[in-house]
């Protein structure tokens, strides 16, 4: 099956989603250089699954102090990542509709995950490939094969698009059509390229 992976934070949405986390990090009062320590271990923990939100907040509040209220998950509701691309959907949809299978292959924390899920926005898609379920994320090349598996596919059918050069690396290595997130247009200008080229058309 002919199948086109995207990522969610810049390409679906919009915004990323980094800007968004080092914020709320500094809400709770880490320093810059407290940030950058997080995101290179208790967040890369965080973001394939190994650890649980309670732990992660946890782990912050006994290394460093920070004053982290109970509810602070509430607080992924004002992600402006919520808000989902309409000219992208439309091109899921369009994808959908020539026989394509649609998936979200994400790196995504816990909270995130549960806010989009219950916002039904991942009802769209055949399926969805979180980093925090799976135990790995991008780059990781296992998250790419369990991709390809759930989806019974190949990499050599499949389109991947992210907003991150480091992440299409590995699936460019192992076959996948890649294409570097930079803007909407381009996205849709991008894809549709694919999709009618002779590449996909003629298998």
């Amino acid at each position: 099956m002919k199948t086109i992976f995207f990522d969610w934070g810049g390409v679906i949405a919009d915004d990323p989603g980094d800007d968004f986390l080092v914020e709320l990090l500094r809400e709770v009062g880490a320093s810059e250089e407290q940030i950058q320590e997080i995101f290179h271990s208790y967040m890369r923990r965080f973001m394939r699954g190994e650890i649980s939100e309670t732990t992660y907040w946890d782990e912050l509040r006994s290394k460093y102090g920070f004053s982290i209220h109970d509810s602070i998950s509430e607080e992924f509701k004002r992600w402006k990542g919520l808000a989902a691309n309409r000219d992208i959907l439309n091109l899921v949809d369009e994808a959908k509709a020539s026989g394509w299978q649609v998936a979200i292959l994400s790196n995504v924390i816990e909270p995130t995950y549960n806010v989009l899920e219950a916002a039904g926005f991942y009802d769209t898609f055949d399926v969805v490939i979180a980093s925090c379920k799976e135990g790995f994320a991008k780059p990781d090349i296992q998250i790419y094969a369990i991709a390809l598996e759930k989806l019974n596919t190949t990499a050599d059918e499949s389109i991947f698009i992210d907003d991150k050069q480091s992440n299409l690396l590995p699936a460019k290595e192992m076959g996948f059509k890649t294409i570097l997130a930079q803007s909407p247009e381009q996205i849709i200008r991008d894809t549709k390229d694919l999709l009618a080229s002779p590449i996909f058309t003629s298998k």
